[in-house]
């Protein structure tokens, strides 16, 4: 399991195009099983991700087509934990 901070590296309108594709590609990693939680912080700075991978290189891989990466809205600091208790059995890892 991955924690996934997001720091805001340039100001942004919530109406630019990027938004709607950074919300799509969201949209499409909860669809493909790899995030289990996501929002904004607060203050609003950046995000934070909970995601599964099987590895961090994957995880790293998979952020990087990110829209807000690809136009330098965001950046990301990642996290590897490994839950040994969880509301969730499914998010315990052995």
């Amino acid at each position: 399991m991955f924690v996934i901070a997001s720091t805001y590296t340039r100001p942004f309108s919530r109406d630019e195009a990027v938004v709607a594709e950074h919300l799509a590609f969201v949209d499409r990693c909860y669809e493909d099983g790899y995030f289990v939680a996501s929002g904004p912080r607060q203050p609003f700075t950046g995000g934070l991700i909970i995601a599964h991978g099987d590895s961090e290189d994957q995880v790293r891989a998979l952020m990087q087509e990110d829209p807000f990466v690809r136009d330098g809205v965001a950046h990301y600091e990642f996290m590897h934990s490994r839950p040994s208790k969880a509301i969730h059995p499914d998010l315990v890892e052995s």
